[in-house]
């Protein structure tokens, strides 16, 4: 089961509230989620609510990131602490997972 971090649309017509939650791959965007990370309004572009924690553990389990949810965390400043100095996200198809920082040695 790949999971995922991606936003839920609720609200009310002509005025949409994203929630940032934590989904399984196949569920559909309305669909049954497993955590409730933060809710996003996109008509006044302010982050509502966010528990930094709780993205740090579910990064932390290795969690794939839809390009929007990634856009609005690291807007909130969220994702630099989230993510270990050892570790980068890196893009993986359509989302973004965390992997660990390779370095490249430079031959004379």
């Amino acid at each position: 089961m790949a999971v995922r971090i991606r936003l839920a649309k609720f609200g009310r017509r002509h005025h949409p509230i994203y929630r940032i939650v934590v989904m399984d791959s196949k569920s559909p965007r309305e669909g049954n989620y497993i955590d409730i990370l933060g809710t996003y309004d996109p008509k006044r572009k302010v982050l509502l609510d966010i528990k930094p924690d709780k993205v740090k553990e579910w990064i932390s389990k290795g969690v794939e990131i839809a390009g929007r949810a990634k856009a609005i965390l690291e807007g909130a400043g969220v994702l630099k602490d989230a993510i270990p100095e050892e570790c980068e996200l890196r893009r993986v198809g359509d989302y973004w997972v965390l992997k660990k920082k390779t370095t490249k040695e430079v031959h004379s």
